[in-house]
């Protein structure tokens, strides 16, 4: 007898969105600690984040280079 999958591999798109949101958050928490040190030690860390040079705010800077990265990964 045959399986009913024929050899195909299921492909889940739920899959693929929660590696996605793991690396977003994954970085997002690693870039937002490298800016909260920049701004602890009065440093010019914007210059440190790809994308971030524009950002009026760290939370989008932060996001901005986030997924600059992504971007440039996936």
């Amino acid at each position: 007898m045959t399986s009913s999958n024929d050899g195909k591999t299921n492909y889940h798109p739920v899959d693929h969105c929660e590696g996605y949101w793991m690396i977003f958050v994954l970085l997002f928490m690693v870039f937002m600690a490298i800016a909260l040190v920049g701004q602890l030690f009065v440093l010019n860390w914007r210059v440190w984040l790809p994308g971030a040079e524009e950002s009026m705010t760290t939370f989008d800077a932060v996001k901005t280079s986030v997924y600059t990265v992504i971007s440039n990964v996936i």
